[in-house]
């Protein structure tokens, strides 16, 4: 070994490490190509790094949304309460109350005969309208008829034989004057004959006299049966209901036995009944306006008028029985509709409207939560009107334009600074 191989061999000693030994050879296939297990290896690392890439992608939002979260929580905390407000207005002048109603026909009546018979015909049907003294239908009663010609007959010889009465009690009055003026040649019995004959005659010119004012009454009552063969409309109105045909047996005063022949109703004007609640009852008066309409067709509305009241409250339901008459010329409203009744009455006192739900009852009173110019609660007692379900009168305390907090709970002390917000409308 030479010198200077010498020296290479004892430098590491020198500087106190020992050299790095070479790499062990990698092992190789048969072919010279590296071994499959380096490539494993290689796999490995890039699934760890592609694991710890989504993990860090799905971690970072989620760590940003509590950042976020908690960053909003802290301002809430520090801002105050949101409530929602709204602007208490002036109630108007008059108000308005829609009730609902039943429309009836201003008359209606159901026709019955009032003579026995046959039905020779009717000239109306359903539907049709009729005037007041129209002829609707026959009935055809001859045994009527001919009991009309026999009391028209006896009439008249009651009427014959009051001519002869009358002329028997005249000749019975000569032939007295006559026996008296002949003196002491008439016998005392003769003039009592006479006179006797005189009262007689009178006495049968009295009953003939009453025997014609019998059989007069009998031809008007067999006039007024031959009338009932004719059935007349008793006021205008339309046929509702027809329940006969010709040939039909009419049997008369029997109402409870027998349907009735027609059905009439008069549905110009209508009647419109109301019952009014208690808390509306002490506004409706006779002559007050009212509009009446169908439910489906708001925008269709028909003027009438409050006509008479029932003076008294139903004690069952605590209701004013209230009727409103309605021209209707055009049929435009029938009988039996369910409509609807707008009322329209002056207010007696100026109020204040806000929603039921800025009222909060406490024990001494109602107070009513309203902010001032720096968004403070402050509590205002007041005295309620009327309730009308989403919204309440206010007599005194408020006097219209004052920012009211609704829902206001529990949680709003006095004095406490909110954040007001619109309610939604």
């Amino acid at each position: 070994m030479s010198q200077q191989e010498t020296v290479v061999q004892a430098a590491p000693e020198m500087f106190g490490s020992a050299a790095p030994s070479p790499a062990p050879p990698q092992p190789r296939e048969p072919n010279g190509k590296p071994s499959s297990g380096r490539w494993v290896l290689v796999g490995g690392i890039l699934v760890a790094i592609t694991l710890a890439a989504a993990l860090v992608a799905a971690t970072l939002p989620r760590l940003q949304h509590e950042k976020q979260l908690n960053t909003a929580v802290a301002q809430v905390a520090s801002s105050p309460p949101r409530v929602s407000v709204v602007t208490a207005r002036r109630a108007p002048a008059t108000s308005q109350h829609v009730l609902p109603g039943n429309a009836q026909a201003f008359r209606e009546a159901a026709l019955f005969a009032r003579t026995t018979g046959y039905l020779k015909r009717w000239l109306v049907d359903i539907g049709d309208r009729v005037r007041e003294g129209q002829l609707i239908a026959d009935i055809s009663a001859p045994d009527v008829d001919d009991q009309l010609a026999q009391a028209r007959a006896n009439l008249g010889l009651a009427k014959a034989n009051l001519v002869v009465s009358e002329a028997n009690l005249a000749l019975a009055r000569i032939t007295l004057s006559r026996d008296r003026r002949a003196g002491v040649g008439t016998a005392a019995e003769t003039i009592d004959q006479d006179q006797a004959q005189v009262q007689t005659s009178a006495a049968q010119v009295e009953s003939a006299k009453a025997s014609i004012q019998a059989n007069q009454a009998t031809v008007q009552q067999f006039t007024d049966l031959q009338s009932y063969q004719k059935i007349i409309a008793p006021f205008p109105g339309v046929i509702t209901a027809r329940n006969v045909d010709p040939g039909a047996l009419i049997v008369a005063d029997n109402p409870t036995g027998t349907r009735e022949l027609f059905h009439i109703m008069q549905t110009d004007p209508l009647r419109v009944f109301v019952n009014v609640p208690q808390v509306y009852a002490t506004k409706i008066v006779p002559g007050q306006d009212a509009a009446v309409y169908q439910e489906q067709e708001p925008l269709q509305q028909f003027a009438g008028k409050v006509t008479r009241t029932a003076n008294a409250l139903d004690p069952n339901t605590r209701t004013l029985l209230t009727e409103v008459d309605v021209p209707n010329p055009q049929n435009a409203l029938q009988p039996g509709m369910y409509l609807q009744v707008k009322f329209t009455a002056v207010r007696g006192v100026s109020a204040v409207l806000i929603p039921t739900a800025a009222l909060v009852i406490r024990n001494d009173g109602a107070v009513v939560p309203v902010l001032d110019q720096q968004n403070r609660v402050h509590y205002h007692k007041v005295d309620r009107g009327r309730d009308y379900g989403a919204e309440v009168e206010v007599l005194t305390g408020l006097t219209g334009g004052e920012t009211v907090v609704v829902y206001p709970g529990d949680a709003l002390p006095e004095g406490q600074e909110v954040e007001p917000v619109p309610a939604p409308k």
